[in-house]
């Protein structure tokens, strides 16, 4: 099977994101462990945490309140919003989405990240 050369740009900027954002955890990890203060672990994880929370808001705002890939119509809209709001809002909406995407090359590698991290915690420590 093979991979048009657009999704394979795309598997290699979500590697690239993964080993860097990996990467910057294992020097959070080693610099705590080498001159003993735990707080940086602590610190560096509640980061990533946090970055998680915010990306995934953002990518849920972005996406239209959803994480489906449905398309909206006017009629999907709240009644009370105007004819206006709803025109603009349908406006921007594939804009948003578009920005949404871009967003998951953030994060999934960060969720991949912890989760690889947890379960390192977990079972090899």
């Amino acid at each position: 099977m093979r991979f048009p050369k657009e999704q394979l740009k795309k598997l290699g900027i979500l590697f690239l994101n993964f080993l860097l954002l990996y990467g910057l955890l294992r020097l959070i990890i080693t610099l705590a462990e080498r001159t003993g203060h735990i707080w940086i672990y602590y610190a560096g994880t509640i980061l990533y945490g946090a970055a998680v929370i915010a990306l995934f808001v953002a990518f849920f705002i972005l996406n239209g309140y959803t994480l489906n890939r449905v398309e909206f119509l006017p009629e999907d809209l709240p009644d009370r919003w105007s004819e206006e709001q709803k025109q603009a809002w349908l406006a921007r909406y594939p804009e948003n989405r578009a920005k949404a995407k871009r967003l998951l090359f953030f994060l999934l590698p960060l969720i991949v990240t912890l989760f690889i991290s947890y379960i390192e915690l977990t079972f090899f420590k």
